[in-house]
């Protein structure tokens, strides 16, 4: 899975000169947490938060004078177990997704990438079995409990395709572990 399936597309932007009182108010109409702050070419420069505003004490300044610097950037093709660990490195709430010329396309949070990890048993068992058909392994039962997927009738475990399997299938949102049998 990769971020632009998981990403809000067309994000709302800020410019530098912006009031914080501005920025405030389309952080509370648009609930979100943070929002990009691009130039005129739509390139981030920053990022303004809710932290950011509150920090402050006189909200007409402009929004370049208490944005924060992008401390981590995404671009739609990532894999969503790089954002992981992206997410887990930093303390950063959400960051913005960038095209090749660093242009805003969409923001990702940590409660997206915890919506594409958050299945429930039965989703789950569907999306490995769709996984081992796309693969062509067949015969093999799927059964899930807690995201802790149990294969069996999958054959010998030292054949390099099933090694590519079970990857597949241990990279799948949501699993949380694989046990083959």
């Amino acid at each position: 899975m990769l971020v632009e399936d998981i990403m809000s597309p067309r994000p709302v932007t800020v410019r530098t000169d912006l009031p914080l009182g501005a920025a405030a108010r389309l952080l509370a109409r648009h609930a979100v947490t943070a929002l990009p702050v691009v130039d005129d070419r739509a390139r981030i420069v920053g990022v303004i938060s809710e932290a950011d505003i509150l920090a402050r004490a006189c909200l007409t300044d402009p929004v370049g004078t208490a944005m924060s610097k992008v401390v981590a950037l995404v671009h739609p093709e990532t894999d969503i177990a790089e954002l992981r660990d992206v997410f887990t490195r930093t303390a950063v709430k959400s960051m913005p997704v960038v095209d090749a010329a660093d242009q805003v396309v969409g923001m990702v949070s940590r409660s997206d990438l915890l919506r594409a990890f958050a299945h429930d048993d039965e989703t789950l068992e569907q999306e490995v079995a769709d996984v081992l058909a796309r693969a062509r392994v067949s015969g093999c039962r799927v059964q899930v409990r807690n995201g802790i997927v149990q294969l069996t009738g999958l054959g010998p475990a030292d054949d390099a395709h099933l090694a590519a399997v079970l990857d597949a299938v241990v990279a799948t949102p949501g699993v949380v572990a694989v046990r083959a049998g």
